[in-house]
């Protein structure tokens, strides 16, 4: 089976979705001058129409929307790190703040969304021959029963091709398969295997300090969501989602302005400019796929990695690292551990908006 769709599952957004443009035979976009600009910085006139004014003015209503570096402290004061990572192996997104760093290797674990690595041989062995990836009969939902858009087909075809899939196998695949597979920025096809995501790079520091895993989620919690009979509307929401970052409408500006809002810490802008230009291609459902979208990768997710957290938070010494995404909002992580009775304070880093 080519690749390993459960690596892709570090979910939540990549904040690097806008930096898509027309995929011709096997996303032929994706070229190298435009997923490694040589300049990182904002570029204003990559949020049109609405214009950056109207995005950070919806920015400025999203809670905790600035900074991907904070201090949780529990009760009775034992301390933890959050940090809100970038799904990217780009060296401006790997070139980790010093006082992040520090963070990490004095943590005594380190939270993840998943482990991406095996438990045991037979969790491998399984994995490898592929079950659950494809649709065994016609009763299990396929990508056509979905009724999404003719447009995306071609480039759901392109980029299953760039992937090292057939180009006759998404009417086969399962969705959650698909879905999994969609997550995956296709600028990181350059790196894969050699370079590690940020995520994996967290990992890779702790690992070699000895530091254990805390995953908040299992490794392959959306697949079985996905092929679940009943969630049909939220594979449809997640498989649309993503088929837009695949169509055309950025440049290496749209990539250099996203790893810039990172670096700056501009996490509510990025939201709001992802969901702007998503909403708009999907058309007058937009709204609504991007909220049922939103409500479970993210949304729902926080709960559950706050859940899985907190007793290890308690007890302090914990570094967390998940999607930047996960921190803002009503129903971000920062506002659902203050919640809980922790106190979150943003560490501001060296770059970062005030």
């Amino acid at each position: 089976m080519p690749g390993r769709v459960r690596d892709l599952l570090r979910a939540g957004l990549t904040g690097l979705a806008l930096a898509a443009a027309a995929p011709v035979a096997a996303q032929d976009w994706a070229t190298r001058d435009l997923c490694f600009p040589p300049r990182i910085e904002i570029y204003d006139e990559v949020f049109a129409p609405e214009g950056r004014a109207e995005l950070e003015a919806r920015a400025a209503a999203i809670p905790n929307a600035t900074g991907r570096f904070w201090r949780i402290t529990a009760p009775d004061g034992a301390v933890s790190h959050l940090w809100g990572t970038m799904h990217s192996s780009h060296r401006s997104v790997l070139d980790l703040p010093e006082a992040v760093r520090e963070a990490l290797t004095g943590a005594d674990r380190l939270g993840l969304e998943i482990d991406p690595t095996f438990p045991d041989r037979a969790s491998h062995d399984a994995y490898m021959r592929g079950d659950d990836v494809y649709r065994q009969d016609g009763s299990v939902t396929a990508y056509h029963d979905l009724g999404l858009p003719e447009r995306f087909e071609d480039h759901l075809v392109a980029r299953l091709r760039a992937l090292g899939w057939s180009g006759d196998a998404l009417p086969e695949l399962r969705l959650g398969t698909l879905a999994e597979l969609l997550l995956y920025d296709p600028c990181e096809d350059f790196s894969a295997g050699v370079l590690p995501s940020q995520d994996s790079y967290l990992q890779t520091l702790a690992h070699i300090r000895g530091i254990p895993v805390l995953p908040l989620e299992d490794s392959d919690r959306l697949s079985t969501k996905l092929n679940t009979p009943g969630n049909e509307d939220l594979a449809r929401a997640i498989i649309g989602t993503y088929a837009v970052y695949l169509m055309p409408g950025a440049t290496p500006e749209a990539r250099a302005t996203a790893l810039a809002l990172y670096r700056t810490g501009q996490v509510g802008l990025m939201m709001a400019w992802d969901e702007a230009q998503v909403t708009a291609a999907l058309g007058n459902e937009g709204p609504a796929l991007y909220a049922r979208m939103t409500e479970y990768l993210v949304d729902e997710r926080n709960e559950d990695f706050v859940n899985a957290a907190r007793d290890a938070l308690t007890e302090g010494g914990v570094f967390i690292g998940v999607g930047n995404f996960h921190l803002p909002g009503e129903n971000g992580m920062i506002a659902l551990l203050r919640a809980e009775g922790f106190d979150v304070t943003r560490i501001p880093l060296p770059g970062e908006a005030p």
